[in-house]
């Protein structure tokens, strides 16, 4: 070792954590994703990127605001969003943006903070051109 050397060298080799490995969640996905997130490094309660989309719902054949979520990232299965919203596994909701809307369905949820959840949700409307709107609408926005 260098005397001025800044670091200590160790005898055992380390492997670097691989990306897929620090994600927070369990992540069983089938089909390829696309992570809105700039830094995956950072803990969900104080990642700021990602894609603002609407969240509603039917009640009574009149869609209703729920409010706001924050997409993670994205897949033609479903999509990962982070709200504070009382969505719970098994519940069904829209997610709007500019002219389209999807509806989906709570598959899995976890507690960042407080109120502050992430969910997984997946895509549950028939119309597949409808989806595929919605999912190029969000690349090109979020550009990715």
């Amino acid at each position: 070792m260098n005397l001025y050397e800044e670091f200590v060298h160790s005898e055992d080799e380390v492997e670097a954590t691989p990306e897929y490995q620090i994600i927070e969640f369990d992540n069983r996905r089938t089909h390829q994703r696309f992570s809105l997130r700039r830094n995956k490094r950072a803990p969900l309660a104080f990642a700021c990127d990602g894609l603002t989309v609407n969240l509603s719902t039917t009640r009574w054949f009149v869609i209703t605001p729920i409010g706001t979520a924050n997409i993670k990232d994205i897949s033609i299965g479903g999509v990962g969003i982070l709200c504070n919203e009382p969505l719970s596994v098994g519940r069904r909701f829209y997610i709007e943006l500019e002219q389209t809307r999807v509806l989906c369905e709570v598959t899995r949820e976890q507690t960042i903070k407080g109120r502050l959840k992430f969910l997984g949700a997946r895509w549950i409307d028939r119309d597949k051109a409808e989806v595929q709107n919605l999912i190029d609408a969000i690349r090109l926005r979020a550009k990715i």
